[in-house]
């Protein structure tokens, strides 16, 4: 028994000091995290400042792409079958009306010979039915003349009668025939494939021996001078482009080409979301060519206040843009922005803060609403 009591007070000893151990090394934890706590809420992030600026008078959209001409058509075949000939390649001129491409005709043909057989056949109908009615009618005009009796006066009139029924009926047929054969020539004139306008092949999409399909394209023809670039922007770009906006473009060995904005799309592609804009160049004596690649700028003149800020300031806050804007207390007090264009790492706000406003540009990613800041440097 005394063994046992003995055993229980070792055992119950050794437990009191396991948990009298843990229960310090708990205070021991507890109070360093306190004052790791307090030491994080104490210290100040460091962070530095941007003094918000007013945009220039004018704002300026990077803008690229290839030349070509204001004038541009996908030549299409208005008939099907085989392709006979083509007579340009890509980069040769074409004038206006030219043959660029002969399409097989030889069913057309087939139909213009059978047309012309057909109006033969009928013309020597109406002829013979014509001179065998007017025999009959003079028959009957030579039996009144013996006879003289209302019986055979009434032949002469039924025989006229039958006459001129007949041979309005095979002039009938004869006109319906002939406009059938100036229908089947002239849809023989679609078997050739002609320039609408005078200017340079830019694209043979056919080939000879090929078949070519009524309504597609076999040709690309462009004009060789009045240039323009066609190219897109994003749709919140496009909203600030409006015809008439100056540009400027830089060519090989930064030659400056002057352009104008002479369309705008009403909205953005469906697929893309971008805006289609063209833009006019002054061409003259800058030996421009098509398919060159031009790069350069659309001028926008300057509405309303906006703001420059660096777009590293930005951050996204439940998908929000937000900035922080220390105030005269360091404190960082977030604002919710509205952004514009990118331009050089700079962006443009059209709401949300001021100028002269001091915006945090580094550090920003670690502050929460209304925390003060220590600011280490100020400026671009």
């Amino acid at each position: 028994m005394k063994k046992i009591i003995k055993k229980r007070s070792k055992l119950f000893f050794t437990w009191s000091i396991f948990l009298f151990s843990v229960f310090v090394i708990f205070a021991i934890f507890r109070a360093y995290n306190s004052d790791a706590e307090d030491n994080q809420i104490t210290e100040s992030p460091l962070v530095k400042l941007f003094p918000v600026q007013e945009a220039d008078e004018n704002v300026s959209l990077e803008i690229s792409g290839f030349i070509r001409g204001e004038n541009r058509a996908d030549v299409a075949p208005l008939v099907s079958g085989k392709i006979l000939n083509i007579f340009k390649r890509e980069g040769d001129f074409v004038k206006q009306g030219e043959v660029i491409a002969i399409i097989d005709s030889s069913q057309v043909n087939a139909q213009i010979s059978a047309a012309n057989l057909n109006i033969d056949a009928l013309e020597k109908t109406l002829k013979d039915s014509k001179k065998y009615y007017d025999q009959l009618v003079d028959e009957a005009k030579a039996a009144d003349d013996e006879v003289g009796t209302d019986t055979s006066y009434e032949a002469v009139k039924s025989a006229k009668r039958a006459r001129d029924l007949q041979i309005q009926s095979m002039t009938d047929q004869l006109v319906s025939a002939q406009g059938m054969l100036q229908v089947v020539q002239s849809e023989k004139n679609n078997f050739s494939v002609t320039a609408p306008f005078s200017g340079k092949v830019t694209a043979v999409l056919g080939r000879v021996g090929g078949f070519a399909s009524f309504g597609t394209p076999l040709v690309n023809v462009s004009s060789d001078n009045n240039f323009e670039i066609e190219t897109y922007v994003s749709s919140l770009e496009g909203q600030k482009i409006i015809v008439g906006n100056t540009a400027k473009f830089f060519a090989k060995d930064d030659v400056s080409i002057s352009g104008i904005v002479s369309a705008v799309s009403a909205g953005a592609d469906s697929q893309s979301l971008k805006t289609l804009v063209r833009i006019h160049l002054d061409d003259a004596e800058k030996n421009l060519k098509l398919g060159d690649f031009l790069h350069g700028e659309v001028i926008i003149p300057k509405k309303n206040s906006m703001l420059l800020i660096p777009a590293s300031a930005v951050v996204s806050r439940g998908g929000d843009a937000v900035v922080f804007v220390v105030d005269e207390d360091n404190r960082a007090v977030e604002h919710s922005v509205k952004l514009g264009g990118v331009k050089n790492g700079m962006v443009d706000v059209l709401e949300g803060i001021s100028a002269n406003q001091n915006i945090v540009v580094e550090g920003q990613q670690y502050l929460i609403n209304g925390i003060i800041v220590k600011i280490y440097a100020t400026g671009n």
